[in-house]
């Protein structure tokens, strides 16, 4: 990995399995803090109640305030049924993809500092990474409905990138808990990222 060119810092790598506010769901707010990390994105978080970032993160977006706004804008995360018509609970918004553009990163940030677009491609992805931008994405990982990870560089002399998850190394089936600067192939990118139904490429929280 010599020749790797990493946007994120070793020690601002974050993991999700030490988090006091609900660790089993914090990928999200995990990737997120990653995420401003890796683009040299200011934000603040109330350090006097929360140890960590990520635990602020999950805090804000399960607040009333949070909720109220996610189901006003994203009117699919509540009153859902499924096939029989029995009701499913809601989604929370900390894993609903735009609260964090849309909501979280005013709180945080004072401005809003991303889009979610769903056209992302292996070769615009590698625009981003080379022009400095870290990129909050989602796939189907092993033993997971669902899971934010951060590209974070690149390899140039191979169809290499390298990710920050923040529960640790897809690869060995998450038997390594250290998930910073994993390499992930084309292949890879192409089964495991997410693109939704109906739309032109892969999923990302881009800067803007």
């Amino acid at each position: 990995m010599s020749s790797a060119v990493l946007l994120l810092k070793p020690e601002d790598y974050y993991s999700q399995r030490n988090n006091q506010v609900k660790p089993l769901s914090a990928c999200m707010p995990t990737a997120r803090v990653m995420w401003y990390k890796g683009n040299e994105i200011n934000f603040s978080w109330e350090i006097s109640s929360f140890a960590q970032p990520e635990d602020y993160f999950m805090h804000l977006l399960n607040t009333p305030e949070a909720i109220a706004f996610c189901h006003k804008k994203y009117l699919w995360t509540t009153n859902r049924r499924d096939e029989q018509g029995n009701p499913l609970p809601d989604i929370p918004p900390n894993e609903v993809h735009g609260m964090y553009g849309s909501w979280l990163d005013e709180k945080v940030t004072g401005k809003r500092r991303s889009d979610f677009i769903t056209s992302l491609t292996w070769e615009s992805l590698l625009k981003y990474l080379d022009n400095g931008h870290v990129i909050m994405s989602a796939g189907e990982f092993p033993g997971t409905d669902g899971h934010a990870v951060d590209f974070i560089g690149f390899e140039p002399d191979s169809e290499t990138y390298y990710i920050a998850d923040p529960w640790g190394d897809f690869r060995l089936n998450y038997a390594d808990v250290h998930g910073y600067a994993v390499p992930m192939t084309k292949s890879e990118f192409d089964r495991i990222i997410t693109q939704f139904p109906d739309t032109t490429g892969k999923c990302g929280h881009v800067p803007i």
